[in-house]
């Protein structure tokens, strides 16, 4: 994404995403997809098929613009629950914080239409999540899969680090190994990635 303020685009180093090979075979559930930056490069790089999810209306017109061949969009949060819809809350900038779960910096909420998370990964075999503080709702061991690429994020007031490593702890114990282990040491060490045996 280019801006009047930045010279270049901002791009994502995305370690985490890339620790995990992808095969002819899988098909790739983008949770919290913003603009796109991991569906195209899963859908370049092996994938048969990315279902990509983005509940942000105008996040989701950019990654529509984005969209590769063997992308699937779909305008929908992804949530814990059968409500079938959620409030959302739209942060300032580029709306690269936008989430259900409200914060500060949030200064508008609207309401989206969902799907329930394991209807939204049900034919997918690898995983990634960034729902800027969802992630903490979802059920996300689910059978057929077979890598997690996950970012936990702080939660002001919430034991969110008890809960992240809960699910670590729950995500190894299902037969995954860590790839890639955030250590939380810093706001840039919150994403990993687990690969089932």
């Amino acid at each position: 994404m280019r801006s009047k303020k930045a010279s270049k685009p901002f791009t994502n180093g995305m370690r985490e995403c890339k620790s995990i090979k992808l095969f002819d075979t899988d098909v790739v559930a983008d949770i919290g997809a913003y603009v796109g930056e991991y569906s195209i490069w899963a859908a370049k790089n092996g994938a048969k098929q990315v279902l990509s999810f983005e509940p942000t209306p105008h996040t989701f017109k950019i990654l529509s613009m984005n969209r590769k061949p063997k992308m699937q969009l779909f305008n929908l949060a992804v949530v814990g629950n059968d409500d079938p819809f959620v409030e959302f809350f739209i942060s300032k900038g580029i709306g690269v914080t936008n989430s259900i779960a409200k914060s500060r910096g949030k200064f508008k909420r609207i309401k989206v239409p969902t799907i329930r998370y394991e209807e939204a990964v049900k034919d997918a075999t690898v995983v990634k999540i960034d729902v800027e503080g969802a992630e903490y709702g979802y059920e996300i061991i689910q059978p057929q899969l077979r890598a997690i690429i996950l970012e936990f994020h702080p939660i002001v007031g919430k034991p969110w680090k008890r809960w992240a490593e809960g699910i670590m702890t729950k995500i190894e114990m299902n037969g995954f190994s860590p790839i890639i282990r955030p250590t939380f040491e810093s706001g840039w060490n919150l994403t990993g990635s687990w690969l089932k045996e």
